[in-house]
């Protein structure tokens, strides 16, 4: 079974373990644009419901998550395996884990549309195997674009649960806005 550690600012002997891991997996991971500052989420000064996960093979780090226990449901910010240890089931066995955790509400995840790339497919039909619903709209997704602020980013959502309505849909794009993003983008 996968460990998963709660990596924390304030804590001296994860931080000089994983830290470093967390940080670079996350630069390598995601794109420019759809990554805020890693120190600030990392120490995540506005709000406890977030926490950030190292998943450990032993004592060995092999990928990371963020992950927010909000009112109305449960979001993974962040989902990465790192590379030398992709394509070894890890990924699939993290994320069973994960929901199994977050099984008192259904769970929000991001993803680009299937449109704009190979892998963008492929990460969406990864997610539709653990039963994740493709929601049918496109949302504008905030993010820091290192100068140009105000940019945003087209996204859709995925849920354990089906979006039966647009109204369904931008109450949770509104929700994850006004909680996590707007916040954030206060600080810029």
């Amino acid at each position: 079974m996968i460990k998963f550690l709660e990596i924390k600012h304030d804590n001296e002997e994860n931080n000089l373990k994983y830290k470093n891991f967390a940080k670079n997996l996350y630069n390598e991971a995601f794109p420019i644009e759809e990554r805020w500052d890693f120190d600030a989420v990392f120490e995540n000064k506005l709000n406890n419901n977030c926490k950030f996960y190292s998943f450990l093979d032993g004592d060995t780090p092999i990928g990371i998550a963020i992950i927010w226990t909000l009112e109305y449901f449960n979001f993974i910010e962040y989902l990465a395996i790192d590379k030398k240890f992709r394509g070894k089931n890890y990924g699939s066995k993290i994320l069973t884990q994960i929901l199994d955790l977050l099984k008192d509400k259904f769970v929000v995840i991001e993803v680009e549309p299937s449109d704009l790339n190979e892998i963008a497919k492929k990460r969406i039909d990864w997610y539709l195997r653990f039963g994740f619903i493709l929601a049918d709209y496109d949302y504008n997704m905030p993010c820091f674009d290192y100068g140009k602020k105000n940019s945003v980013l087209r996204m859709k959502i995925m849920t354990t649960k089906k979006i039966e309505t647009k109204e369904e849909h931008d109450k949770i794009t509104n929700y994850l806005y006004e909680n996590i993003y707007k916040p954030r983008l206060a600080q810029i």
